[in-house]
């Protein structure tokens, strides 16, 4: 289900929302209202099932509404029964090909996004603690037992560490995500630095939304484009 690019998003959610309960909008209206927009992640090459989909659920929970998913080697691959869900309310940013990591980071620079690098081994690098959150942030987490590729650590602009105490060297991918988007959206929250969603992100997402607990949302999107004269 694709909503078409060239419609007013906030015209075609008060359209639809007509077809919602009260109970079901007002859920949706508290969740998107604790979107954090400026905190996005950036996934590369992950592809176990298990993990991808984890990362999604964390992501949901913690107010992140767009992964870039990088599948240079490989498919990024969540599976439905671990996601809950939780995949229908994000939105999966695929980028693909040799390009592919560089196209994804120069976007988010331009929109004014600090690139950071993760690693378990850059222990003179920032911790989730003490990461800068002045400015918007794209988190990037690597494949398991590898990380992140040359690429990326030479494309970033801040790197970042999870300290341990223990004998374990690295952390999984899931829980190390988990673990950063907790710590850093928990700060942004407390220190009042959320940024909102653009109107128009916060109607599209809306609209989609909406279509998912719609049975046969094109029956909907094709009576609105009549209704309104869209071409």
């Amino acid at each position: 289900m694709i909503l078409p690019d060239n419609i007013n998003y906030k015209e075609f959610f008060d359209f639809v929302k007509q077809f919602l309960t009260e109970d079901r909008l007002n859920r949706f209206f508290s969740v998107i209202n604790d979107r954090i927009a400026n905190v996005q992640l950036i996934l590369e090459d992950v592809y176990q099932s298990h993990n991808a989909s984890a990362i999604l659920r964390t992501c949901d929970a913690m107010g992140i509404q767009y992964i870039n998913v990088i599948e240079k080697r490989n498919k990024f691959n969540p599976n439905k029964d671990i996601c809950l869900g939780s995949d229908k309310w994000v939105d999966i940013l695929p980028y693909s090909g040799q390009n592919g990591l560089a196209d994804c980071i120069k976007m988010l620079k331009q929109c004014n996004f600090t690139v950071i690098a993760t690693s378990s081994h850059l222990h003179d690098a920032y911790t989730p603690e003490t990461l800068p959150i002045d400015n918007p942030v794209a988190l990037m987490f690597g494949v398991e037992r590898e990380g992140l590729s040359d690429e990326a650590f030479a494309l970033a602009d801040k790197y970042l560490y999870i300290p341990m105490y223990g004998f374990a060297e690295s952390l999984n991918v899931s829980v190390a995500t988990g673990i950063s988007l907790f710590t850093i959206t928990q700060r942004i929250r407390k220190e009042n630095k959320v940024l909102k969603l653009t109107d128009d992100e916060y109607y599209k997402i809306l609209s989609k939304w909406s279509l998912i607990n719609l049975t046969n949302p094109e029956f909907y999107i094709n009576t609105f484009l009549k209704k309104y004269n869209y071409d």
